[in-house]
C-alpha cells in the first residue's frame, strides 16, 4: 500500500500542491523514504531527492526549541514556571512564564505589525516591549514572538549562540550532520519564494528570522527527511537514539500531554497544545483516524511531522509549498487526507 502514498503525492505534485516533496514513513522498526517532483521550478527546473534541504520554518518551534527548552529544565538550570523576566529583565511581562510561551497563551500577538523591516536591535526592543493583547492563559494565539523570546532564553541559561546549542547538543547527538541553521551548501537547498528581485534559497524564508540573521527560536533550521527520521525515531523510543539519552522520557511524556484546551461551540473535538507541539485535537494536520496520543507541528513553507505514540507511527512531509508564491494555500487540507490513509492503512503499509 506503500505505493498508494506514493500516488497521493504525485498526484499533489500533478495538483500544485507543491513543486516537490520528500517524505519518511517510520511504522514500528520501518522506515521508508521517498522523493517526488521537482526540488525547483526557477529559474530552472531541478529534480528533487531525498537529500534535500528544505527550510522548516515553525517546525523549528518543536525540534530545535523546544527540545532545547526541554534539556535545560532536565539540568536543573530552569523550570518552566519560571519568569521570562528572570532571564530576560528587560521583558516588561513580570507575570510571563516560560509555560505561557510554550503553549501560546501568554498574551503576546502572533507577531510585530512591520517587524520584519526593523533593524536587529528595534527588533529586539519591540519585542521586549510589546504589549499583551488578551489576558495570559484565558485563550490560546499562536505566537511566532514568544519563540523568538524562548531561542534568547536559550542563549542566555547556556552561554552559547542557539544554533551552537542546537547542534552541540541535538543535532550531533542525534546524527543530524546535514542539518541546521544557516545552511552552507545551497545548492541542496529547495527554493523558496520568489521576492521579484530574488528568489529565496539557501536562507531562511521567515523575514523575521532573517533580520536575526538567520537564527530563531521560531524559524531558521534547514534539515532532510534522513536527518528527521533520526529525531523521529528519537521521540517514538521515548528520548533515546541508537543506546544515548537525548531527551528523558518524562519530557516526551510531556509533549503528548495536553496542556491547555479550547472548545469550539458545541463541539466535544477542542484544540490542545502540549509543551511546545500541538497534541491531536480539531482539525489536525494529522487527520481524524490518528490516535489520541499524537503530536504534531507544521511551518509556513511546507513541512509538517506527526508522531503517533500508541501506534508507533511517525511520519514527516517536507515541502517548499511556497515556491514561487506563498499564495498558495494547497497543503492545508492536503495535510490531512495524506494522514487518514496513512492512519487507516498501518497494518497493509509495507506489504
Amino acid at each position: 500500500m506503500i505505493e498508494k502514498v506514493n500516488e497521493i503525492m504525485t498526484k499533489a505534485v500533478k495538483d500544485g500542491v507543491f513543486p516537490g516533496a520528500t517524505l519518511c514513513l517510520i511504522i514500528n522498526d520501518k522506515t521508508y523514504f521517498h522523493a517526488y517532483g521537482k526540488k525547483s521550478l526557477y529559474p530552472v527546473e531541478e529534480d528533487n531527492d531525498i537529500n534535500t534541504l528544505y527550510d522548516m520554518a515553525s517546525c523549528t518551534k518543536v525540534v530545535a526549541t523546544t527540545s532545547s527548552i526541554m534539556m535545560l529544565a532536565e539540568r536543573g538550570l530552569i523550570r518552566l514556571y519560571d519568569y521570562v523576566s528572570v532571564f530576560l529583565p528587560d521583558f516588561i511581562h513580570k507575570d510571563v512564564t516560560i509555560w505561557d510561551l510554550l503553549t501560546h497563551t501568554s498574551g503576546l500577538p502572533a507577531d510585530l505589525i512591520n517587524g520584519h523591516f526593523l533593524s536587529k536591535q528595534e527588533l529586539y526592543d519591540n519585542i521586549m516591549s510589546c504589549e499583551k493583547e488578551y489576558e495570559k492563559n484565558t485563550k490560546m494565539v499562536y505566537s511566532d514572538l514568544g519563540f523568538i523570546l524562548l531561542g534568547w532564553i536559550i542563549e542566555k541559561v547556556s552561554n552559547m549562540p542557539l544554533d551552537k546549542f542546537v547542534k552541540e547538543n541535538l543535532l550531533e547527538p542525534l546524527e543530524m550532520f546535514d542539518s541546521g541553521y544557516c545552511p552552507t551548501d545551497v545548492n541542496r537547498c529547495a527554493p523558496t519564494e520568489d521576492r521579484g528581485d530574488k528568489i529565496d534559497r539557501g536562507y531562511v524564508h521567515d523575514e523575521v528570522a532573517h533580520t536575526l540573521d538567520g537564527v530563531a527560536g521560531h524559524a531558521g533550521l534547514f534539515s532532510c527527511v534522513k536527518d528527521l527520521s533520526h529525531f523521529l525515531k528519537m521521540i517514538l523510543d521515548n528520548g533515546m537514539y541508537k543506546g544515548k539519552r537525548i531527551l528523558s522520557k518524562q519530557s516526551i511524556d510531556l509533549f503528548f500531554k495536553p496542556q491547555v484546551e479550547e472548545k469550539e461551540g458545541i463541539s466535544l473535538d477542542t484544540y490542545r497544545r502540549g509543551i511546545g507541539w500541538i497534541v491531536k485535537g480539531k482539525q489536525c494536520c494529522c487527520g481524524e483516524f490518528a490516535s489520541d496520543e499524537t503530536i504534531m507541528h507544521t511551518g509556513f513553507t511546507g513541512t509538517n511531522i506527526v508522531i503517533d505514540r500508541q501506534n508507533k507511527v511517525a511520519y514527516c512531509v517536507l515541502s517548499n509549498r511556497v515556491h514561487p508564491t506563498r499564495q498558495n494555500n494547497k497543503i492545508i487540507p492536503f495535510r490531512a487526507r495524506l494522514a487518514n490513509y496513512i492512519f487507516t492503512h498501518l497494518d497493509t503499509m509495507f506489504e
